[in-house]
């Protein structure tokens, strides 16, 4: 009778060893070890990151109310380009790239638009309307630094900027007043 518990241990042993994996075949499977600390190529960086979907307005806001209705037939010939806050850090080109690459093949630098638009809402009764045409874009921040060789950053600058798209459109709100 021992025969058979001993020879079925040994099967159990052999099927658990089967699944183990050793430590360097371990490590293979999860990917490759992360760089050791200080290994950094280091020299100057730029990043744009925190996209957020906004609507970047240009010319008049059109105000009606309260209550009824609002209508635009027609609106001026504007230009509305991606803009930067802070100081000099990333270009526009760049500043756009990574959008295209990162939320929206639509991003530009700049976009125009003509008159003989056409927009029409319902205002909420005691509200009033508001609508101004414009690009449906991005805020999102900018960073320039320094990166060191021990993967720290130095000489950081950073601000916002707002990134245009050739989608357009009206955006249209309503107040108490």
């Amino acid at each position: 009778m021992n025969r058979p518990h001993k020879a079925s241990l040994i099967l159990t042993a052999a099927a658990i060893a089967a699944t183990m994996l050793s430590p360097a075949a371990a490590a293979a499977e999860e990917g490759p070890e992360p760089a050791p600390e200080g290994v950094c190529s280091g020299g100057w960086r730029s990043n744009v990151y925190g996209y957020k979907a906004t609507h970047i307005g240009k010319g008049p806001v059109y105000k009606s109310g309260p209550g009824g209705k609002i209508r635009v037939t027609s609106i001026t010939a504007e230009t509305a380009k991606t803009s930067f806050t802070g100081t000099a850090g990333v270009t526009a080109k760049f500043a756009v790239a990574e959008a295209k690459v990162e939320i929206s093949r639509e991003s530009a630098t700049e976009v125009s638009w003509g008159t003989n638009y056409q927009f029409e809402h319902d205002i909420t009764r005691g509200k009033y309307g508001s609508t101004q045409y414009g690009s449906w874009g991005h805020n999102a921040t900018w960073e320039k630094y320094y990166e060191l060789p021990s993967c720290a950053k130095s000489q950081r600058t950073s601000g916002a900027v707002k990134i245009v798209n050739t989608s357009m459109g009206f955006r249209y709100w309503e107040t108490s007043s």
